[in-house]
């Protein structure tokens, strides 16, 4: 999607059923046309435009999500600084980038504001750690790298609740994120409490929950560069 207005829309059709100058056309059910004109009694497009405002239900979706606030980030303690710098080197911000910044925006709130986000927003082969589903331009083995902020709320982790812990959630990493698999699981050797500011330093970037922690790339780590495309 391009736009949030655009996300929303969709959103409307395909998790709602509602259509929209957007989206103006229903989807039949498992493609029954027939079904769909015997049922289907209110013309489209069924979300329309207050005169009023010049908007309609998608604007306000949209609208709404583009001016929630980011998760406000804790003081760092010492441990979490710990955990940081164990981030670091093991390499998860090749693909877990720290931090971006918005662009220019007629908004104040979102002018050229940096979003502490913990990802790169890319594509990745995440071999067996993958869910199977291919959507788009986006293979059967790439899942999208998610924020990390918020990743504190609790377990279960992944985009399929697999891992119990943080920990458990790391080690599961395949594909092109074995090789940072494997930096980890070094410190983890050496440092027994490896664990442990990890747990503190997560806890520092949000307040909000993410069900997926995802790729790990070492080519962002050698040469800076990454072929994955975006979802």
């Amino acid at each position: 999607m391009a736009t949030l207005l655009d996300f929303a829309g969709d959103a409307y059709l395909n998790e709602m059923g509602i259509t929209s100058r957007l989206f103006p056309h229903e989807n039949a059910p498992n493609g029954n046309t027939a079904l769909l004109a015997q049922y289907d009694l209110i013309a489209d497009p069924e979300d329309v435009v207050d005169p009023a405002t010049g908007k309609g239900d998608i604007d306000l979706a949209a609208d709404y999500m583009r001016l929630l606030a980011p998760p406000p980030r804790n003081p760092l303690s010492p441990s979490a600084r710990s955990g940081e710098f164990i981030f670091d080197q093991v390499g998860c911000g090749a693909c877990h980038t720290a931090s971006y910044s918005t662009g220019p925006s007629t908004i104040a709130a979102l002018d050229r504001k940096p979003v502490l986000l913990y990802s790169d927003l890319l594509l990745h082969d995440m071999g067996d750690l993958s869910d199977g589903i291919a959507q788009g331009a986006a293979g059967a083995r790439e899942l999208k790298t998610p924020p990390l902020w918020g990743i504190r709320v609790g377990a279960p982790y992944l985009h399929d609740g697999r891992a119990g812990t943080m920990d458990e959630a790391i080690r599961q990493h395949d594909g092109g994120a074995a090789t940072i698999n494997a930096s980890y699981w070094i410190f983890s050797r050496h440092y027994r409490s490896v664990a442990r500011p990890f747990r503190a330093f997560f806890p520092s970037a949000s307040r909000r929950l993410s069900m997926k922690v995802a790729a790990m790339c070492p080519e962002h780590a050698s040469n800076g560069q990454c072929s994955m495309k975006f979802w």
